[in-house]
This record gives structure tokens, C-alpha cells and sequence, in this order.
């Protein structure tokens, strides 16, 4: 034990400096990859890296922190949360952060991840509220981010005036982001993005960016525990119902797979899809929390408008309003949406109910086909939802179900056990009818919607050795009716997923990563009404260690087998260095990649994580064969002020051009810049 201590004592003295600079940067890394294949290439994760620097730079005080801030720190399981305040509860406050190794489930390495974040130092009192103060000790926060591709895409080369599809904007992404941020009592977020091809300050964007949003936040005040107006998110339950923003999936790591029951929050994304604007707010009286909420805006909508009476017949979901067809459904239709959360928590017990309205300004009727014959059709939704979640000892059980009142229902129910503080296992059973209808559902589940969909999801986590990990899932999963490219009831599959952790010291991780997927789709040959099996694996390597002070090198070999039917299997194989310079103390940091990849097709493509400017990472599928390199450098000019610079590039072999449709590039090479400049004030 006492060797444990000493260890410790030595980790909380050099957290600031060795810990903060690869452990946890490192481990947020490898979380956001895991859960970003099926998101697009530029999603905005600002909402969930925000939330954790803003940790870092303001340590959460354990001794007065809520479960769901907790949750937010992902490095801690639901039972270490229920461990942690059943020690509080019993022992008193923490006077050392010597006494987490004390509590039942903590290790040395969670307490490793967690340093940089927490405190337990007693909290200064909030300054008086007031216009005087809130400009002396209120934080101000602005980020303005340019991009753009280097070579001339093909929708920008077609004349401005042609009856030919174009862009109708200019080559440049624009992002503006503005925060304020008063002891975290009162917080205003402005955000204002435009995408490459929109029009800026022409067109119906004549006031500029292509998208604005805008929110005013006030906590803790008496028993209004967060009032938002403008644009929000609210997360309740597992995410069955009502569930906005990111979210994770299938997870490796067991303890990420229970969804973190947030609440309302302040929306701070420019992601342009899944939030609402309006009005809401937690009120909170002793165990009981009541958040009503009412939103009324604009949506992107294919209206057709010279049918009697006039409908929508698809929903916008991508953001982009760059040709002439996509700004014309822009802010097309509008949709109400209204209802409320009524919870209670008490000690390790929570129980609670959504219910919500949504109505559309036009009746929705998709075009019809024999695998989307259930999905949402008319002008009004309701949904209805239970959710729960009660830990004793070393259980923690978790669930939620939920009913859309014109259709169907779906329940999704789990277990987490920490069978020790090396072992940890969750199981999961999902049955979601074919007729569900929610629009903000992002539960647990093999499709993109949590809908026509059986399954059964265990994961582990077991520590093999001290710094040797094993963790991984087996997910089951059958869809009942028929799906998109499925044309036959009761298809299935079934995946796979195990990951070796190997880390000798703070500074040298390496892992060695499996996966496996069998499921079903439609035989190539239209003639043949079969399903045939598609079979997916990738085997992947990852070593991140020091190479000479201040520099780590990081090296990645990946190898994936794609086969569908009875031709034979394609492979995609990928391999790149990585070098990361980050002196401690130095105005100047920076990575460089060069990256090789070969694919038979864009079935065996291969996802590349790549490090960004502050708040954005990117996620991109390589295809094809040829090189993909970038550069990032940061330069902190004075207190307050930093510089991003990026240049990445892909060269490709044998290929005369480079993308699709009216992103076609003539040649072999697609190249892009982008500039961020932070200011904090």
C-alpha cells in the first residue's frame, strides 16, 4: 500500500505537466475515434472536447460535483461515480486526493486520467452578481477558424448563371465562435459557420454566414438550476427518446455504453442538425427536477408545394446549402416541438419521464418503399418515455422505454458490474419495433436509428496485469422487418470487438485492436432475390511512445478484409508515422503525418484519425492508393492569444481524379489549408 501512495504522490506533483500532456489527450483521443466512424467528416466535437477542457482549465472540485459532471469526465464508470459519493456520503468531504486509492474500484490509472481534471480545493465564493463584475471577472473566449481545398472543384468551375448544378458560394469554410462565460453562472455561446460552396453576404445569406446560433444560459439560481434561451440540447434517459447532440455508440471501453442522462444544456455546436431553438428550463426542487421546454424553428425540407395540400417529402439532414436545389430547402417547412422531463433522484436512484409533442408546419409523406413503409408519415408526433437507473454495491442498472403514440414502442435495458476493480462487464438487450418513430433517437443500436432492431450487447473490461487491459463487446443483433438494401424480413448479424492495452510507462501506450462483422444484404445480381453475407474485419496495431525529449512519435499499421457473396475478399491496408512535438513551456507546438493507404474499393476503405486545430479532430475514409499527409502547428503569440496553421494533402497513384460530383477535382492531389486564431480575454 504504501508503495500505491508514493506512486500517487509523485503523479499528483507532475500532473500539470507530464499526465496533462499524453495520458489524457491520448485516452479522449481514442474515445472520439471509436464512436466517430459513423458520423461525417467535418462533425463539430467542440460540445464534447469543450466540456473537457474547460475541466482542465477549471478542475471540478470532487467534493461538490453532480453525477452528471462526473459522467461528463467519461473516465469514470457509473459505479465509481456511486463509489465515490457513497465515500463522501459516509466518510465526510476528501481532504486529499490520497484518499481516492482508498475507494472501492479506483485504480492508479483512473486516478492517473483523472488528476488533470479535479480538485478538491474549497471553491471561492461567487463574486456579486452584477454588471460591474460580470465585465471584471467574467471570461471571454473568440475562435475564428478559414479553410479551404487548394485546387478548383468542379462546382466552382461551372459559369454562376448556367441551368447546370453549382455552387453558388465560394471556395472558403468560415467559422466565427464567441463565448462568455461568468463563473459559470451566466454563459453566452455565438456560433456562425459557413460551409465551402454558400454564398456569404449574398443570396438569402445576405447577412453573412450561413448558419447562426446563439444561446443565453443561467445556473444555480435558487431553485432554477439552468434556464437556456435560444438553442439547447437536452439528453434524458437513454437516449431512446429524447436525445440531442453527440452521443456514443458501441464502445470497446463497457463503461462509456450507459448513456450520461445530462439534461438541459446550452447548444455550442455548429453542427446543424439535432438541436432545438427556443426556450427551457431545470427547475429543481429537493430530489424532484422538472425541465418543460417549447421550441419552434425553420428546417431544411424538400416541400412540395404544387401538390394540393402541399407536403414535405424528405427532411434535410446534411447542412450544406450550396447549390440552388439546397437552398431552396433551406429553412423550408417549419417544426414546434413542446413538452417536458419530470425526474427524481435520490442517493444511488434515478427515475424518470419524457413526454413531447412535435408538429410540422406540412404533413411529412416520404416516398414510399417496401423497407420504409413504417417510418414516420403526417403532420404530428407524440412520444412518451421511462427511464431508470439504480446502482447497489457493485450493480448498476440502467434502461429506458418509450412509445410513439402513432406507432410502435422500444425498450432498451442494461447491467454494469464491476466484478472487482479488474474486472468490469455490462450486458445489454435492445427490442425496437419496426413502426418506432422518434426524431431525436440515438440509443444503442446497429443501424443508424434505433429502430426495427433486436439485439444483445456484453462488453468487458478486464485488467490482465497492472498496465496490460483487455477490453471488447459481442453484439447479436436481428432486424425483423426488411431495411434499406435488405429486401427480406428477420436478416441479422452479428460483431465482434477486442482491444489489447499495453502501457509500460505514462508516456508509451501501444494497443492491438480486432474486429469482426457478419450481416446480410441483397445479392448484386437484381435477377436474385438472396441475401448474401458481408463480411467485415480489420485488424489494427497503434504504438505511441517518446522518441527524444519533447517529440513522440506514433506509428499505426491497419489491415481490413472485406468480402461479400462468393467473390473474393478486397483488402485495405493503411500505415502511418506520426511525429508530435510538444515541448512543456514552449510558444511553439506541432504533428506531422505521412500516411499510406491501398483499397480495392471503397467497401475495404480504411478510417484515418487525424489531429486538428483546438476543438476539431477529423475522422476521413481513405479509398483507393496513394499518400495522405498534414501538418498542424500551434504558436501561442502572448497571454491570450494562439495561432493555429494546418496543411494536409492526399496524392494519389493512378488516378486521373480526385472526389465526385461537384466536388471533382482534375488530377491526382487534393490539398487544404486552415488558419484558427483564439482570443481569450
Amino acid at each position: 500500500m504504501q508503495y500505491k501512495i508514493l506512486l500517487l504522490i509523485i503523479l499528483m506533483i507532475f500532473s500539470k505537466y507530464a499526465l496533462a500532456q499524453t495520458a489524457p489527450d491520448r485516452e479522449i483521443e481514442i474515445i472520439i475515434e471509436a464512436a466517430a466512424e459513423n458520423l461525417p467528416d467535418d462533425y463539430d466535437y467542440s460540445e464534447l472536447i469543450g466540456q473537457l477542457i474547460n475541466y482542465r482549465q477549471h478542475p471540478l472540485n470532487l467534493n461538490k460535483a453532480t453525477i452528471t459532471q462526473l459522467q461528463e469526465l467519461l473516465f469514470l464508470s457509473a459505479l465509481q461515480i456511486s463509489a465515490l459519493k457513497e465515500h463522501i456520503l459516509v466518510n465526510g468531504k476528501l481532504l486529499n486526493l490520497l484518499e481516492l486509492q482508498s475507494i472501492d474500484l479506483f485504480d492508479l490509472q483512473t486516478i492517473q486520467k483523472l488528476l488533470p481534471f479535479v480538485t478538491i480545493s474549497t471553491d471561492l465564493d461567487f463574486n456579486t452578481l452584477s454588471l460591474k463584475n460580470m465585465f471584471r471577472y467574467g471570461k471571454q473566449d473568440f475562435i475564428f477558424r478559414y479553410g479551404q481545398v487548394l485546387q478548383q472543384q468542379k462546382g466552382f468551375l461551372i459559369a454562376k448563371d448556367s441551368k447546370l448544378s453549382h455552387y453558388t458560394g465560394n471556395a472558403q469554410k468560415l467559422l466565427g465562435r464567441y463565448r462568455f462565460d461568468f463563473q459559470q453562472r451566466i454563459q453566452l455561446s455565438v456560433n456562425m459557420d459557413k460551409d465551402a460552396g454558400e454564398p456569404f453576404f449574398t443570396g438569402k445569406n445576405s447577412t453573412g454566414f450561413d448558419f447562426y446560433s446563439a444561446s443565453l444560459s443561467f445556473k444555480n439560481f435558487g431553485f432554477v438550476k439552468r434556464f437556456v434561451i435560444g438553442d439547447f440540447s437536452l439528453q434524458f434517459g437513454q437516449g431512446l427518446s429524447l436525445y440531442t447532440g453527440f452521443a456514443f455508440g458501441k464502445n470497446a471501453d463497457a463503461t462509456l455504453v450507459p448513456k450520461v442522462s445530462r439534461g438541459l444544456t446550452p447548444y455550442t455546436s455548429t453542427n446543424e442538425i439535432t438541436y432545438f431553438r427556443g426556450a427551457a428550463a431545470t427547475f429543481k426542487f429537493k430530489s424532484i427536477e422538472f425541465t418543460p421546454f417549447i421550441s419552434d424553428q425553420p428546417i431544411d425540407a424538400t416541400v412540395q408545394k404544387t401538390a394540393n395540400p402541399e407536403y414535405i417529402s424528405s427532411l434535410g439532414t446534411t447542412g450544406y446549402h450550396r447549390t440552388a436545389t439546397e437552398i431552396t430547402n433551406k429553412n423550408a417547412a417549419e417544426q414546434l416541438a413542446y413538452g417536458f422531463d419530470l425526474n427524481y433522484a435520490k442517493r444511488n436512484f434515478k427515475i424518470g419521464a419524457t413526454a413531447y409533442n412535435t408538429i410540422f408546419q406540412y404533413p411529412v409523406q416520404r416516398r414510399r418503399n417496401a423497407y420504409n413503409q413504417y417510418a414516420f408519415t403526417g403532420k404530428e408526433l407524440d412520444n412518451l418515455s421511462l427511464y431508470y437507473d439504480y446502482s447497489f454495491r457493485n450493480l448498476y442498472f440502467f434502461g429506458e422505454t418509450a412509445k410513439s403514440l402513432s406507432g410502435g414502442a422500444a425498450t432498451v435495458n442494461g447491467l454494469l458490474s464491476s466484478l472487482s476493480s479488474n474486472i468490469s462487464l455490462v450486458l445489454l438487450y435492445r427490442n425496437y419495433s419496426r413502426n418506432y418513430n422518434s426524431l431525436y433517437n440515438q440509443a444503442i443500436s446497429e443501424a443508424t436509428e434505433a429502430v426495427n432492431e433486436k439485439g444483445i450487447y456484453s462488453g468487458l473490461n478486464l485488467k490482465i496485469l497492472p498496465r496490460l487491459t483487455f477490453s471488447g463487446y459481442a453484439d447479436f443483433f436481428r432486424f425483423p422487418w426488411l431495411k434499406f438494401q435488405v429486401s427480406q424480413p428477420n436478416s441479422g448479424g452479428h460483431e465482434y470487438l477486442g482491444r489489447l492495452t499495453y502501457s509500460p510507462t505514462n508516456q508509451i501506450t501501444a494497443y492491438l485492436n480486432y474486429r469482426f462483422k457478419k450481416k446480410q444484404q441483397n445479392n448484386d445480381n437484381t435477377k436474385i432475390t438472396a441475401l448474401d453475407n458481408v463480411y467485415y474485419q480489420d485488424w489494427r496495431l497503434d504504438i505511441s511512445y517518446p522518441f527524444i525529449k519533447n517529440i513522440t512519435f506514433r506509428n499505426r499499421a491497419e489491415v481490413v478484409k472485406y468480402q461479400k457473396g462468393l467473390p473474393a475478399a478486397e483488402y485495405g491496408l493503411m500505415a502511418y508515422q506520426d511525429i508530435i512535438y510538444k515541448p512543456k513551456g514552449s510558444k511553439i507546438s506541432g504533428n506531422f503525418r505521412l500516411a499510406w493507404f491501398k483499397t480495392a474499393s471503397y467497401d475495404s476503405r480504411v478510417y484515418s484519425f487525424e489531429n486538428d486545430v483546438l476543438y476539431s479532430y477529423t475522422i476521413l475514409p481513405l479509398q483507393h492508393t496513394g499518400f495522405r499527409t498534414y501538418f498542424n502547428t500551434q504558436y501561442s503569440f502572448k497571454k491570450g492569444i494562439d495561432f493555429w496553421f494546418r496543411y494536409s494533402a492526399y496524392l494519389y497513384r493512378g488516378e486521373k481524379t480526385v472526389g465526385s460530383g461537384l466536388d471533382l477535382i482534375e488530377g491526382d492531389k487534393k490539398s487544404e489549408i486552415r488558419l484558427q486564431m483564439r482570443y481569450r480575454f
